[in-house]
């Protein structure tokens, strides 16, 4: 699992490195919640570990309602949204069934560049969601010696 984490944080760190303008990109699941985050040494000590969260909870958050939005006008799947803003952008793509990637850009960010790394990136990820979300084998084992405990608990208790 260790190693998976590591992975995603290389294909993030991908991401980062792909343009000078990019800024912070995070990996969350469709709830909010951050699952991976990778930033500029700056922006990290400016915003904080509070609102490097944030953002990835607001990212998903917006996706899902543009995404919902776009089901109820049977636009078709929502790929990718991008907010233009006067000093930056924020591109948010889809990452499989399970997750949203984010990524925050200054003014002069090369959008093709940067949703051709998204998308690329977001490949990726969508089978490493998959996997850290399937079940493992020793969880499995866990769960049958977990039963077992309980089936010689209810023996002794029997007796």
């Amino acid at each position: 699992m260790h190693s998976m984490t590591k992975e995603i944080n290389t294909v993030l760190g991908k991401v980062l490195r792909s343009h000078g303008s990019v800024a912070v990109v995070i990996l969350a699941d469709r709830t909010g919640l951050t699952i991976s985050r990778v930033a500029r040494l700056l922006v990290k000590e400016t915003l904080g570990e509070y609102e490097m969260e944030s953002i990835g909870a607001i990212g998903s958050a917006v996706f899902m309602g543009a995404s919902e939005q776009g089901n109820t006008l049977s636009l078709g799947g929502l790929d990718i949204m991008i907010a233009e803003f006067k000093e930056g952008k924020i591109l948010t793509s889809q990452c499989g069934p399970s997750g949203i990637l984010i990524c925050v850009t200054d003014d002069t960010t090369q959008l093709g560049l940067i949703r051709v790394q998204l998308k690329d990136a977001g490949k990726y990820l969508a089978e490493a969601l998959t996997y850290l979300s399937a079940p493992q084998g020793d969880t499995f084992v866990r769960k049958e010696e977990s039963q077992s405990i309980i089936d010689a608990l209810k023996e002794l208790e029997s007796i």
